[in-house]
């Protein structure tokens, strides 16, 4: 076969003149033309993606490759840390809450202890006071609690004296009774 260019082509030397280039070539309706050589044009043929079917030979043509599509994306694979460090977040978040709750409640506790505690305190260092103050009143008292301790038994004595017959045993009893317990006040 032959190739003829088209005429406003020209693939000689410098020497051959070209003609004017001014005015495309007028370009026809595509005619069917008849062949010289025998070959006609064949449409192209699809081709499927696969093996051909067995017996059949490949067919062979102008058909277009097929795209090849991407594989569709996989589902990402979870590793096996994910679910145990979801597990172990979610017991430290509870261990978390569990620890501020007794935290706060030990907290509150120990504030409550600690004004009970400084009431205490106060009621102990009044009560400290208050006991100074009854001791003071007692060794205040005591001097003439033991005088009236031993007036009475000056007197318990002299009653006794006064009760026993004249002259009697019981009488000189009394009597030295009387000089020990009336020492300093009668005498």
């Amino acid at each position: 076969m032959a190739y003829n260019p088209p005429p406003h082509y020209n693939l000689g030397g410098p020497s051959d003149p070209q003609p004017p280039q001014s005015v495309p070539p007028a370009y026809s309706p595509l005619q069917p033309q008849p062949y010289d050589s025998g070959y006609a044009p064949q449409p192209p043929v699809p081709t499927q993606p696969g093996p051909p079917p067995q017996g059949v030979p490949p067919q062979q043509g102008y058909g277009t490759q097929p795209l090849l599509q991407p594989p569709p994306p996989a589902a990402p694979r979870k590793s096996p840390l994910v679910p145990l460090l979801a597990v172990g977040m979610a017991v430290g978040l509870a261990a978390a809450a569990v620890s501020i709750a007794l935290w706060l409640r030990a907290n509150g506790d120990l504030e409550d202890a600690d004004t009970r505690l400084s009431d205490r305190d106060k009621e102990i260092a009044q009560l400290q006071e208050d006991l100074e103050a009854a001791e003071a009143q007692v060794s205040e008292l005591e001097g003439p609690a033991a005088d009236a301790e031993v007036l009475q038994a000056c007197v318990d004595d002299l009653n006794d004296y006064y009760d026993t017959a004249e002259g009697s045993a019981e009488e000189t009893a009394a009597l030295t009774a009387i000089e020990s317990s009336c020492d300093g006040l009668i005498f």
